[in-house]
């Protein structure tokens, strides 16, 4: 009797602020009215065991942006949706700060903060923590009981799990085996791509039919 493989689905966040505007100084930026539409066009191929997001307004909204297409009631009751802290950005631009746990807790209340540090404190973003949070990731995906797992995060964090593919915006072509880091990549957002994880814990892609 054959296994039933488990699938992941990796959601890059849509469009945000800090997007369309390099300089942006504030901390977790939302999403544009364009990301909003991106990721309202985000069809998923089956619906997901279980949902797990970054922390951040921009990955939030992004969930609850396509989760109507996929449940009726996109606040987790049909689907349980996690907040992971170890999904949030690997770079340490401004922007990529998130919010204090009260005040995001306070923005969506029916998501469980948990897990995430009182205040946005976490340590710096290095090539090695970040390949570590990453390794942590799928790890516990490969720990999970379900079989379709929907990720929602982050471009550069999201290059650190599948070993140097990049991420774009909303269905974009997406620009892969890229030098790390070193080449301006223009990508764009919420691109949706599937992956499997095989016995040495790398992440496969899936081809498209």
């Amino acid at each position: 009797m054959s296994m039933v493989k488990k699938r992941i689905y990796l959601l890059r966040h849509g469009q945000a602020m800090h997007n369309i505007d390099k300089n942006w100084p504030e901390k977790d930026p939302p999403l544009t009215d364009f990301g909003i539409q991106q990721s309202k066009s985000v069809s998923i191929p089956v619906t997901p065991d279980l949902v797990v997001c970054s922390p951040m307004k921009r990955t939030i909204q992004t969930m609850y942006a396509i989760l109507p297409n996929i449940a009726s009631k996109p606040n987790g009751e049909q689907i349980p949706i996690e907040i992971w802290p170890n999904l949030r950005e690997a770079t340490n631009a401004p922007h990529n700060n998130g919010s204090p746990r009260t005040e995001i807790s306070a923005a969506y209340p029916l998501l469980d903060f948990t897990r995430c540090n009182a205040e946005w404190d976490y340590e710096e973003n290095t090539d090695e923590t970040a390949a570590q949070r990453a390794t942590e990731v799928i790890e516990e995906l490969m720990n999970r009981t379900e079989t379709d797992i929907l990720v929602v995060g982050h471009r550069v964090f999201f290059w650190y799990m599948v070993s140097g593919k990049r991420f774009v915006n909303c269905g974009e072509p997406f620009v892969s085996k890229l030098p790390p880091r070193t080449q301006d990549t223009h990508t764009l957002h919420s691109e949706l791509r599937c992956y499997e994880i095989d016995d040495a814990g790398t992440m496969v892609e899936v081809s498209k039919s």
